[in-house]
């Protein structure tokens, strides 16, 4: 094999393992389930590396309709939503809804996103629940953030 042919053929092979692990996400960081316990923030925001949420904060009181306002990193939506629900210390889920994003979702930088819950509900406590979409079903694409809340 002449050397002009070895180099070509090592770029190609380069090439492809590059794609390959771009395809799979191999070497990818992904926040999994968090769940967010700190006080109440002076800023008041509940934050990952991946997603914002200004509202609502760490153990606020909610009540019905709850609008949810933040921001996500743009592989977590697909189709433009993210799912977002609520449910309560139990895991009873008492409202879910996607969250729209609010501008164009195909970016790596964060979208603003919004979501209206209605709901009725006896319990005191609860989780906000926000979760990147994986449509592919694979556990390897789940990732949420979980917000402490209190019902009205």
């Amino acid at each position: 094999m002449k050397k002009s042919q070895f180099l070509l053929a090592v770029v190609i092979l380069i090439l492809l393992s590059a794609g390959f692990l771009r395809l799979t996400g191999w070497g990818k960081i992904v926040v999994k389930n968090e769940t967010i316990v700190a006080p109440k923030p002076a800023v008041s925001i509940s934050s990952t590396s991946e997603v914002i949420v200004t509202n609502p904060v760490v153990d606020e009181i909610i009540k019905s309709p709850l609008t949810v306002n933040g921001q996500a990193k743009g592989n977590w939506f697909f189709e433009a939503s993210l799912p977002v629900k609520l449910v309560t210390v139990d895991n009873e889920v008492i409202a879910a809804v996607p969250g729209q994003a609010q501008r164009d979702w195909m970016t790596a930088e964060f979208v603003p996103f919004i979501a209206t819950l209605d709901f009725t509900t006896k319990a005191t406590r609860g989780y906000l629940i926000i979760a990147k979409d994986n449509p592919s079903g694979l556990p390897q694409n789940d990732a949420s953030i979980t917000i402490p809340i209190k019902f009205k």
